[in-house]
């Protein structure tokens, strides 16, 4: 527990924080386009000049921060991938003469391949700030008290340490590691009655899965975020089941980038933070794209790892050009189309949305969870938690048939029914698409 003193030197970095996140709400777009240029200019030349990391990453492409005149030298900066970031060791990744306040931290491994990388602590009260900012706004500025937090208490997840920072505002007594038993936080969960939950979208599903097993319906909550997973359509009915009277608010975060972008409330597309990042869709090649493209980012918050041009978040979008009807001038990303570690081939080779999967099967009766694996091209294998008393008979022809039609036939389908699908080794999340096929870094 913290002392007052603590608390109280706590609470002055929270408002400073909170200071310059109301600040930034403010600016116009040049303004902000002003601020990504002079913040990328000052990280790459902090990065040439100390990081290991990207002194060789810089020297492998040719590139020296001279080169960084205008936006359209942008792409002339290397793009540093999950295996680059990966495979570095802590002295390639901060300055050898940093003085900084900060915290090693591992990501989650969602697309298959933790790596480490340090934050200011700056920049943790950056994030905390950012989510609190947002959170007023799904409140509509009057928050509800009565909350419940599930996180990842690994002691080098970056939940780890803004729950760390969350102590300043909210108690011990609300805050749960997703680590625990899914029964016990069940029982937390009916304890508490909240109006408010923040987790992953694959904790609270099997929150849920489990008291639609006991018949409880939870009316008292009124607001779930839901962050670092996507949330798909087949997650978001059950939740729609269970907490009828909730609204569902994703962000869309990542250890490497903190928070990337926000769900919009008055609509389906995510506006980027661009204050805290710099956000691209590139194509393979590692050039602009109005289409279907990676998500390439670069933090403008943190300088302990610079994060420039990181490719290793694995997800795929496309940009949003319509101005959007809240009002807010930041960019959007139309929709998510999912992580390329879990993009799905045909025969053919033709590339398949996960979504395709999931929305095609998410009304299948008596599917009480199912994950679906690719080992090869054409060749899908779904798992399969059936509900109980339910008709295996029915389920497996519910799937084939959902299936079959949404893919056209374009793949052989194994349906394999299972007592329990597990996160894998060291993690809390439980993917339901896997592809196990090789691609790019």
């Amino acid at each position: 527990m913290n002392s007052p003193s603590q608390i109280r030197a706590r609470g002055h970095r929270l408002h400073a924080a909170l200071d310059q996140v109301i600040e930034q709400r403010g600016w116009s777009t040049p303004k902000r386009r002003a601020h990504q240029w002079r913040t990328l200019r000052s990280l790459v030349q902090h990065a040439h000049a100390n990081i290991p990391l990207y002194q060789r990453l810089f020297a492998e492409a040719g590139f020296t921060p001279a080169m960084l005149n205008d936006w359209e030298d942008l792409s002339k900066l290397p793009i540093l991938t999950k295996a680059g970031l990966r495979t570095a060791t802590r002295t390639d990744l901060i300055a050898q003469d940093n003085q900084s306040d900060i915290r090693w931290l591992a990501s989650s491994g969602s697309t298959g391949i933790p790596a480490c990388m340090a934050r200011t602590e700056e920049s943790l009260w950056h994030y905390m700030a950012c989510n609190t900012a947002l959170y007023y706004d799904w409140c509509h500025g009057k928050p509800l008290s009565n909350g419940l937090y599930l996180v990842d208490m690994a002691p080098d997840s970056i939940d780890f340490a803004t729950a760390d920072l969350l102590r300043t505002t909210v108690p011990d007594s609300r805050i749960f590691s997703v680590h625990d038993p899914v029964a016990k936080l069940t029982r937390e969960l009916l304890s508490i009655a909240p109006e408010f939950i923040s987790s992953y979208p694959s904790t609270l599903r099997a929150i849920a899965l489990d008291l639609r097993s006991q018949n409880r319906v939870i009316k008292k909550t009124r607001l779930i975020h839901l962050t670092s997973e996507m949330l798909d359509a087949h997650t978001r009915h059950l939740l729609g089941q269970v907490f009828p009277n909730a609204r569902l608010i994703e962000t869309y975060t990542s250890t490497e980038g903190g928070l990337v972008a926000w769900q919009c409330m008055s609509g389906s597309r995510w506006h980027i933070a661009e204050t805290n990042v710099l956000c691209e869709i590139v194509d393979d090649n590692g050039l602009p794209t109005t289409g279907l493209g990676h998500i390439v980012i670069t933090d403008l918050t943190n300088t302990a790892t610079p994060i420039l041009r990181y490719r290793g978040l694995g997800d795929l979008a496309s940009w949003e050009p319509e101005p959007c009807s809240c009002g807010s001038s930041a960019r959007s990303i139309r929709h998510m189309e999912g992580r390329s570690a879990a993009m799905l081939r045909t025969r053919g080779g033709t590339l398949i949305s996960p979504y395709v999967i999931t929305n095609a099967i998410e009304e299948v009766p008596g599917l009480a969870q199912y994950q679906v694996v690719q080992k090869q091209p054409g060749m899908l294998e779904v798992r399969v938690v059936a509900e109980t008393n339910a008709s295996h008979n029915r389920i497996e022809k519910g799937v084939q048939t959902a299936l079959e039609a949404a893919l056209f036939n374009a793949a052989d389908l194994q349906i394999t029914f299972v007592s329990k699908i597990a996160a894998p080794a060291g993690s809390h999340k439980v993917p339901l698409v896997i592809s196990e096929l090789p691609l790019a870094a």
